[in-house]
């Protein structure tokens, strides 16, 4: 995971040999700048705001950035930053911890298209598990068999087929 440590203010003090692996920016060149020289520009400002909110307000951020490298190669991560109160309850420093996303969120956006064209096609599809259990069904699926998709998605084939056998 990348890790990024701030003052107050937002200004870098730390980041971990990870955070270098991942931007492209060098431990040095990152110390004193504020983690912005990461942002893309594709999320709007009222991100930030919100973001910057809740911590200053001493409490935990959770979400999803997509950001750039030094060389603008952009990457997702999803970060949760954490305020770190003093003795007398001021806030100290800010951790940010990053876990890079990229492939996840590539994988996530393949699987809303394919079921944006699996749910424009007129005929019943359906995907199963191992376990003949359905994890995706389309609209057609629904009509086909008269259950809802959120009933479908609890159920097996062998539910509705009851001449279905795991072992054919």
């Amino acid at each position: 995971n990348i890790v990024v440590i701030t003052d107050p203010a937002g200004v870098i003090q730390y980041v971990n040999p990870r955070f270098s692996e991942v931007t492209g920016y060098s431990r040095e060149e990152a110390i004193g700048r504020n983690p912005r020289l990461l942002k893309s520009g594709h999320h709007p400002l009222e991100l930030y705001v919100k973001l910057w909110q809740t911590i200053t307000e001493g409490r935990p951020w959770r979400g999803e950035l997509l950001n750039k490298t030094k060389d603008g190669t952009e990457f997702w991560e999803q970060a949760t930053i954490t305020p770190l109160l003093d003795d007398t309850g001021a806030i100290s420093n800010f951790v940010a911890i990053k876990e890079v996303i990229t492939e996840r969120k590539a994988t996530e956006q393949q699987m809303a298209l394919l079921n944006l064209a699996l749910d424009t096609v007129h005929e019943a599809a359906f995907m199963v598990d191992q376990s003949a259990r359905f994890y995706y069904v389309n609209q057609e699926g629904c009509r086909s068999t008269g259950y809802s998709r959120e009933e479908l998605l609890t159920m097996g084939i062998g539910d509705i087929d009851v001449d279905f056998s795991q072992e054919e």
